[in-house]
């Protein structure tokens, strides 16, 4: 109508785009879509809602640690625990998403997002301490800590060979304070960018060992065929998310020793993953190649018609 008053139109939640989400997405977008749509209209800094979630992680640790010597027994705490531990992963999607919905994706967010997790998955191992011999409790959390860095490696470099280079686009906004980035960005740097490199370069090496020629010089089909979809479907359900649920419902359980066993067998799979990738690179190229065994060059399924996606 010709009303005075003209309220603006929500901006519309944007989850992050991935080639294959966790299935306990399922559960979480809905609400954390609700909760973008709410916070975007108010100013809302997304830092903010990293921080949040980071307390909650840390709270959380704390109540398993402190519940598991109360005198009147771990329950209460544990179950408040797991509470938060539902908290934390709501808000890990509800950060990005309101940046997106906002404009104000930012290398700081990117980094203190990645660095809290990282903090808070520390503080949770080291309680768990409290209720399993602390060698088993050091050993889950490197594990888990390599699991997610290939988790998230595998998807980024499934991206690398259907991603066409965009001179014209503009890096992430920062609109936080310069020594918060400095901060993150060094600590990423010396914590997290190492193991990225490691896992790239022990990737490229082991195509280069079964396509006898390095990855840049490997034919466009090939690549595909190598950071196929499976390469990071198959890891993303052993992401945060899943994992918070995962322990939230142990800990209402009263059973946070499993943790580390679900820890151990989930790296289990993503090296099982790993060759699994090896035995269907190696069936594509049997059947690629001709009767001479050179390559015959087809396209792969994942180009579609127009070759890479942006």
């Amino acid at each position: 109508g010709g009303g005075w008053y003209h309220r603006a139109p929500m901006p519309t939640p944007a989850p992050k785009a991935r080639p294959r989400r966790e299935r306990a997405m399922l559960l979480l977008q809905p609400v954390a879509d609700r909760l973008v749509a709410w916070l975007a209209p108010t100013g809302c800094n997304p830092l903010w809602i990293v921080a949040l979630h980071g307390l909650a992680g840390v709270s959380a640790a704390g109540l398993v640690a402190w519940g598991a010597t109360a005198p009147d027994g771990p329950g209460r705490a544990w179950a408040v625990a797991a509470a938060l531990l539902l908290v934390r992963a709501l808000l890990d999607n509800v950060d990005g998403g309101l940046a997106r919905a906002t404009g104000r994706v930012t290398r700081t967010g990117r980094y203190l997002d990645t660095l809290t997790d990282l903090i808070v998955n520390l503080a949770l191992f080291a309680a768990l301490a409290t209720v399993v011999p602390w060698g088993m409790a050091a050993v889950a959390f490197a594990l888990n800590t390599v699991t997610l860095s290939l988790d998230a490696n595998m998807e980024r470099l499934y991206r690398v060979p259907r991603t066409v280079p965009d001179r014209g686009r503009s890096e992430p906004v920062d609109d936080g304070p310069r020594w918060l980035l400095r901060a993150t960005r060094g600590l990423y740097d010396a914590v997290l960018a190492p193991q990225d490199r490691w896992i790239e370069r022990a990737d490229r090496a082991l195509f280069r060992r079964l396509e006898g020629r390095p990855y840049a010089r490997a034919p466009l089909d090939r690549r595909l065929a190598w950071s196929d979809l499976f390469s990071t479907a198959s890891l993303v359900d052993l992401g945060l998310s899943t994992q918070s649920l995962i322990a939230a419902g142990l800990l209402l359980a009263g059973w946070p020793q499993a943790v580390p066993v679900l820890v151990l067998l989930g790296f289990a799979w993503a090296v099982t993953a790993q060759g699994l990738r090896i035995v269907r690179y190696r069936a594509y190229r049997r059947s690629d190649d001709g009767p001479d065994g050179l390559a015959g060059g087809r396209a792969h399924p994942d180009t579609g018609p127009r070759g890479p996606s942006r």
